[in-house]
């Protein structure tokens, strides 16, 4: 009542007041007339002060009732808790106005003046808690500051006869609340009741109307004969009657004419008698069928006896295709408006329930990110609708393409020999995909790869098969892209330990799996070993020895490549200043490093750490991080090389060998491929490439590292092309840091002197 603005307490609040404002006028006036009566009885002689009182208690009841005058035609409707507390603070003037005069001229007065003055005081008591009982602290106050005023009057007058006066008072005004509050809530609850009868009386009107003016719906009732007791305009509308034909027809001859396709079930649900709810009916019309839902119920009299049935008729034929069209829209790709990828696991989960054979092939454009980046999306999104009608031609109408999203598509295929059919479409898909599309005045080539599996196994789950495509479509990818592969068990297997490796390498650092092996670097001039290369490797708890050609890459791909490049710089170079003091130190280098990483702050953080002189640091990086973007290499190889760390191209003569490398970027090492030093024995065409790099090298003033030398006859064939230094099995294979070997045997040591003879 007073804290609440809910809605519905603001409309109770509203009739409340408004049944105290309507009473408003008498009350000022019998608070006039009572206050005039008090002066009459101190007539002739009126006390100093009482005309002013009266002078005053009228001001206050006239602003009253001008607040009556102008409300009186705008009743409120809905009232603010500020409103009720208002009408509390005006109820309490009034009050105090009249405590005044009682305490002021009561206990002076004579007994006939004290007699008037106890009636009208008795008097307003009553009926102002009574008038303003609707509002209940408007009438606790009034009373209250009544009461008060007259027990204090009472005791002021010092009489002792009073004292039951006063214990009258103490009982009576306490009855009078208990009255008032008692009316109160009587009605409130009597204005909260017709509140929601009006409401729910308005309810069902709406709810009525709606009814009856909606398009879909019609009440239908029959008598015991079938025939319609009544046909509504909608009804007529629903089923489209003609004149007369309500009459001549009962409504179940009615419904079977329009809806011969259920009429067993309409002869099954009028014959049982029972009340049934949501039959759904199709009614054929000339402008196209009609979705109609029926409900009913039987009739009884009094008595017991059937009278006939009583229900509704809908037409849903809007919903029906509203939802047809979601179901569409849910379904499909908006771009391509093949199948999506919902629709297709619906499709393949259906499949696997009912044991179909079936084919799930993956198709990934290749190159089509290039054409989607340099050529904007609208083209891009041209190009793969151009597929999608490319994929439709080749898989025919028995198939289900499917656009996964991006430039993923996959096709299921069902029914007999779907190997076959797999293998036969995905070559189809390749071809067709491979072949030029026109657009903007441009040719774009870009190809697909695909991947397949087969469903041949009842075991074989939803997300089995999808995986198990993608695992096929990835193998094609990297089999150099543009083809098809279909998958095996083979393929899962390598899937998994790619996997368990994935998994392994991001916990393989903290729990000690990865080490550092050294191979010595051996210089040819002076014949000692001046240098050791760092080399990861990887020992995995259940896989064992994992070599770092396959690690490393995975480590790329994933991201862990950071912490394991950042950990072996800091391990080698920690061993640069102890175990390996004096040594030039060589560690490798991801590309991705370099390209992503903030690899040079970490660099100078570990030169600090460590105390290694830059100098006695070299950083063996691969072409790959030339190739991505050139600019960039220049700009971040330059500033490691401004830290004093060495630089070394490695496998060189592989790949590119671009001769603008060697100019631009600043290398003081090339490292030959040990492929051309394997073929030295074999090959002519393999010494002359290590002899002109090594010349190349030299005019460049770069020195030169010969990878995987083995044997005496190719440590004299690489001292006779001029290279400055080796490495290989000849001198050791990659070992812990506790065998690494300081200084050659004599026996190698002897060999070595040997071949510096050689011409």
């Amino acid at each position: 009542m007073y804290s609440s603005d809910d809605t519905d307490v603001a409309r109770l609040r509203g009739t409340q007041l408004n049944s105290v404002v309507s009473v408003s006028l008498p009350m000022m006036l019998a608070n006039v007339g009572s206050g005039s009566c008090v002066l009459l009885a101190f007539a002739p002689h009126f006390p100093t002060g009482l005309l002013l009182w009266l002078g005053l208690l009228s001001l206050v009841c006239a602003f009253s009732a001008l607040g009556w005058y102008r409300a009186r035609k705008r009743p409120i409707v809905r009232a603010s808790s500020a409103s009720a507390h208002k009408a509390t603070l005006h109820a309490a003037i009034l009050a105090l106005m009249w405590a005044w005069m009682v305490l002021t001229w009561f206990p002076d007065a004579s007994r006939g003046q004290q007699l008037a003055i106890a009636t009208i005081v008795t008097g307003m008591i009553g009926a102002g808690s009574f008038v303003l009982s609707p509002l209940p602290y408007a009438s606790i106050s009034y009373t209250l500051i009544y009461s008060f005023a007259a027990i204090g009057a009472l005791w002021l007058s010092g009489q002792t006869a009073y004292l039951g006066v006063a214990i009258l008072v103490l009982l009576y005004s306490p009855m009078v609340l208990i009255g008032s509050l008692f009316a109160w809530r009587q009605s409130t609850d009597l204005i909260a009741a017709k509140a929601r009868s009006e409401r729910q009386e308005q309810e069902m009107t709406v709810l009525l109307q709606d009814f009856e003016h909606n398009a879909g719906d019609a009440l239908w009732e029959t008598a015991v004969d079938g025939k319609l007791n009544h046909v509504s305009p909608r009804l007529t509308d629903v089923l489209l009657l003609r004149d007369g034909e309500n009459s001549a027809y009962s409504f179940h001859q009615l419904l079977a004419m329009r809806c011969p396709d259920n009429l067993a079930q309409l002869e099954m649900l009028l014959g049982e008698g029972s009340a049934f709810r949501d039959v759904h009916l199709t009614m054929l019309s000339a402008a196209g069928d009609k979705n109609l839902v029926m409900t009913g119920k039987c009739l009884y009299s009094a008595e017991g006896m059937f009278v006939g049935w009583r229900g509704v008729l809908t037409d849903v034929t809007d919903k029906v295709k509203s939802e047809q069209k979601l179901r569409e829209l849910a379904h499909t790709d908006s771009l391509t408006s093949l199948a999506n990828r919902f629709y297709l696991r619906e499709a393949l989960s259906e499949a696997i329930e009912q044991h179909k054979p079936l084919a799930l092939l993956c198709i990934d454009l290749d190159r089509f990110k290039v054409v989607n980046d340099n050529y904007g999306h609208s083209v891009g999104d041209a190009l793969l609708i151009v597929v999608a009608k490319r994929l439709g031609a080749c898989a025919g109408e028995h198939a289900l393409i499917a656009r996964l999203g991006g430039d993923e598509f996959a096709i299921a295929l069902w029914g007999h020999d779907v190997e076959a059919a797999a293998r036969k479409l995905a070559q189809q898909v390749v071809q067709s995909v491979a072949e030029p599309i026109a657009l903007a005045e441009r040719q774009f080539r870009i190809g697909a790869s695909v991947g397949f599996t087969l469903r041949s196994e009842t075991h074989c789950s939803l997300d089995d098969l999808l995986v198990q495509a993608d695992i096929a479509m990835y193998a094609a990818k990297e089999a150099g892209r543009g083809r098809w592969r279909s998958y095996s068990h083979e393929l899962g297997d390598a899937n998994r330990r790619r996997l368990s490796i994935e998994q392994g390498l991001r916990s393989a650092i903290d729990n000690g799996e990865i080490s550092l092996h050294w191979q010595p670097k051996l210089d040819l001039q002076s014949g000692k070993i001046t240098g050791a290369e760092a080399l990861m490797r990887w020992h995995h708890p259940e896989l064992g020895a994992i070599s770092p050609m396959e690690f490393i890459p995975i480590a790329e791909q994933c991201g862990l490549i950071d912490s394991l490049d950042i950990w072996a710089l800091t391990e080698a170079c920690r061993a640069g200043t102890k175990e390996l003091a004096g040594l030039t130190i060589a560690v490798n280098v991801s590309a991705s490093q370099l390209q992503f990483g903030e690899y040079l702050h970490h660099l100078k953080q570990v030169l600090r750490s460590s105390g290694i002189a830059p100098e006695k640091l070299e950083l063996e990086l691969t072409e790959s991080v030339l190739i991505e973007d050139a600019d960039k290499a220049m700009t971040v190889l330059n500033d490691i090389r401004s830290t004093g760390v060495r630089l070394a191209l490695d496998d060189f003569g592989t790949g590119y060998s671009s001769l603008s490398y060697l100019r631009r970027f600043p290398f003081d090492t090339l490292k030959i491929d040990r492929s051309f030093v394997t073929e030295l024995l074999t090959k002519q065409d393999a010494r002359a490439i290590v002899r002109m790099i090594a010349d190349l090298a030299k005019e460049l003033g770069k020195r030169t590292v010969c990878e995987g030398v083995e044997s005496d006859e190719q440590l004299q064939l690489v001292r006779a092309a001029g290279c400055h230094e080796i490495q290989g099995y000849l001198i050791s294979p990659p070992c812990p840091l506790a065998a690494f070997p300081h200084e050659l045997d004599a026996q190698l040591r002897a060999r070595l002197l040997a071949a510096a003879g050689t011409p």
